[in-house]
């Protein structure tokens, strides 16, 4: 039997014949440390979110998909530790100032954040573990989807091109504009998965789906020169240092965001705008927008069609490709 429930036994024997005096209660404390719970002790936030990503798995979410949850989830539990009950809309939104100002999380990572909370909440509202949703009052971030996608020009592709210093880095950047794969799918390839004579390769996207993508011929030339440069390791990029790990996203962002950096790009380069570019220079070059779709691996052509919005950029490549002589 452990200490607190004795103490608890013989409070209630106490109290059970009677109202105690005050030397009766100090002589059943004596010998007793009490400390008051603190919110993060009598939080139930790290259960509650355990038992929600496990409904979540029955109801089959994809494994990267939870993962994002759990990651999210986890860091809000460790910014804010109230029971879920007591958790109000200033807690969530003093947490999403957090991630503005110390995270510094761009403005569609921020939305990212705040859904995978709004799912929580109103999980939990669902199933009458809490009374009054948090998130209710959290609007959504305005984010200019048109603005985001705003593709490299030519010449900015060729300055990141310049910019490439090794072989991996021009293999990295070619296999990513002319495949048009998320970042997710190129951390995840190995060097074996690449049919380099047909120039394509088998990807898993969102909702573990596979496709097949294509990759340019300049960027096969560039993958076989990294292949013999390289000093080992199995993944289709892996580190430059023993044990030659598999690139990690974080990793592969990182490398992007240098070569653009000593490209002396204006714009902020990441990964997925090497695939806005891809699905850009696929539109204006004629190519069917449902092939896009199939090689971008959207479920929903409307998606795909966002890239198809009439910048002033597309009317007159269009202009110049079907009248201008």
């Amino acid at each position: 039997m452990t200490a607190k429930t004795e103490l608890t036994r013989q409070l209630l024997a106490t109290f059970a014949a009677g109202t105690p005096t005050a030397e009766e209660l100090d002589a059943i404390l004596k010998g007793y440390i009490i400390f008051k719970e603190n919110d993060e002790q009598r939080s139930d936030l790290k259960r509650r979110i355990k038992h929600y990503l496990g409904a979540k798995k029955i109801d089959g979410l994809s494994a990267r998909t939870l993962a994002n949850y759990r990651s999210h989830l986890e860091l809000f539990a460790s910014k804010v530790t109230k029971s879920t009950a007591k958790i109000t809309t200033d807690d969530i939104r003093g947490y999403i100032a957090f991630l503005d100002e110390a995270r510094n999380l761009k403005e569609t990572s921020l939305q990212t954040h705040i859904n995978s909370l709004r799912a929580f909440f109103g999980w939990l509202t669902m199933e009458e573990k809490i009374k009054k949703n948090p998130m209710s009052k959290i609007k959504s971030i305005k984010i200019d989807k048109v603005g985001a996608r705003q593709a490299l020009t030519v010449e900015e592709l060729e300055r990141l091109r310049d910019a490439c210093v090794t072989y991996r880095e021009k293999a990295l950047i070619e296999f990513l504009v002319s495949s048009g794969c998320r970042l997710s799918e190129v951390a995840q390839l190995s060097a074996s998965d690449l049919d380099l004579m047909s120039r394509s390769v088998q990807v898993t996207g969102k909702g573990d789906k596979d496709r097949v993508v294509f990759f340019s011929i300049r960027a096969r030339l560039m993958i076989e020169e990294y292949m013999v440069s390289r000093k080992g390791g199995t993944g289709l990029f892996v580190s430059s240092k023993s044990p030659y790990e598999t690139l990690k996203p974080r990793a592969i962002q990182r490398m992007v965001r240098a070569i653009s950096l000593r490209a002396g790009l204006d714009k902020r380069v990441h990964p997925h705008l090497l695939r806005h570019t891809f699905a850009t220079l696929a539109l204006n070059g004629g190519m069917d927008i449902a092939v896009i779709q199939r090689l971008l691996g959207h479920e929903n052509i409307a998606t795909t069609q966002i890239y198809a919005e009439m910048s002033d950029e597309t009317i007159r490549h269009q202009y110049n490709k079907y009248v201008a002589v």
